[in-house]
């Protein structure tokens, strides 16, 4: 059914990964959007997981990054509740800190530190799409 988390309706095309990145800080995003733009992946970037979880009602989304420490449904309930509906789903955790990496309720593909190397994440991100492109190879 449309619009149940766990039951994306695919408005994305199959052949482009889609990559799904949440930071409240609007630097951070900005330098995410133009770091994924100039590497040609296909991303949304947002600034709350509230707006990211409503892509997932209307999009296949094949990697999520996130931070932790966010108001609002902050990065450790956003991986639970992705975790839990898209268990195959790759995550990336890029964070200032991770003060208790065993509250992940399930292991991050990635855990990066801010500040990261802006390649490291790009080839962290294609790993994670050459994943979820064996676990969903019909995408």
């Amino acid at each position: 059914m449309p619009g149940v988390i766990g039951q994306p309706a695919p408005s994305h095309p199959p052949s482009r990964p889609l990559l799904v990145a949440v930071d409240d800080d609007p630097r951070i995003r900005e330098a995410l959007q133009c770091l994924f733009d100039s590497a040609g992946i296909d991303s949304r970037v947002f600034a709350t997981s509230e707006e990211a979880l409503d892509l997932f009602q209307h999009a296949t989304v094949d990697c999520l990054l996130t931070d932790l420490q966010m108001p609002g449904i902050d990065g450790w309930e956003l991986q639970r509740l992705t975790s839990a509906a898209y268990p195959q789903l790759p995550i990336i955790v890029v964070t200032a800190q991770v003060t208790n990496p065993s509250r992940l309720t399930s292991p991050a593909f990635a855990i990066l530190t801010k500040p990261f190397d802006g390649e490291e994440l790009l080839r962290t991100i294609r790993a994670a799409f050459a994943l979820e492109a064996t676990t969903h190879p019909l995408r």
